[in-house]
């Protein structure tokens, strides 16, 4: 009988090109795979729950895929293990319903983003944080944080590709910021998101808290006739996929 399987894994991206399978490249979704046929014999299509880019962490990140063995569900974490590289683990797995599909079901999606505000950053931190020794005005970055809330054309916070033609309309459900000693988290929580668009935003915010763009230059990304991208994009290191709600 045919089973669809979630597994919950997660992984520290420094060393991988990004989640998606890239020739030549290594990448997360090709070691995930190959240890599921290790376990299975089979020739499985492994479907995500979104694809992070070079560098980019994950927390908790799903992925699914058919298979007609045997194995209980729940012990296909354990099977899988041993044959993941040490920068993955495997966290749960369970049998959910054949319609189910990691991406598309996804309700939503929380991405964290790291700053250390520490002058000297031990080198040990470098590959999981951005480090940003600006003073910052913490109450500019929650009225910043308060614009994204709620649907808009987030064009001016992607990625520049001329070739792509894409609704650049999301809709951020919640947007705040938590300070944990030396670190300032910001999380970002959507049904999805555009091409480096947590990374843009925060480097957007951070500008805006350290006063080189005003909130009313903030507002005009919105603006329909706004042509100006918001920038920097920051690292990919400070970025986690954070959690997926299904339900």
């Amino acid at each position: 009988m045919i089973k669809n399987i979630l597994l919950k894994i997660a992984y520290d991206g420094t060393n991988f090109h990004g989640y998606q399978y890239q020739e030549d490249l290594r990448n997360v979704e090709s070691e995930v795979k190959k240890a599921i046929h290790k376990v299975t014999g089979e020739s499985n299509r492994i479907i995500a729950a979104g694809r992070t880019d070079a560098g980019v962490h994950a927390y908790a990140q799903y992925v699914n895929f058919l298979t007609a063995t045997n194995i209980n569900p729940k012990a296909f974490k354990y099977h899988i293990e041993p044959f993941l590289p040490e920068d993955i683990i495997s966290l749960e797995s369970q049998e959910v319903d054949l319609a189910f599909h990691a991406r598309f079901s996804a309700k939503t999606k929380t991405y964290k983003y790291v700053i250390c505000r520490d002058k000297i950053v031990h080198p040990i931190y470098r590959n999981y944080m951005e480090q940003i020794t600006y003073n910052l005005d913490l109450e500019k970055l929650q009225k910043g944080l308060d614009i994204l809330k709620g649907e808009h054309d987030f064009k001016a916070f992607m990625r520049v590709d001329k070739d792509l033609k894409i609704n650049t309309v999301r809709t951020i459900e919640d947007a705040y910021f938590r300070e944990n000693e030396n670190k300032l988290e910001i999380y970002f929580k959507a049904n999805s998101f555009l091409h480096n668009q947590v990374r843009i935003m925060t480097g957007a915010l951070i500008e805006l808290s350290r006063g080189r763009l005003s909130i009313d230059d903030f507002r005009r990304f919105f603006d329909p006739n706004n042509t100006k991208k918001a920038n920097p994009a920051l690292s990919a290191s400070g970025l986690y996929l954070w959690s997926i709600d299904y339900e």
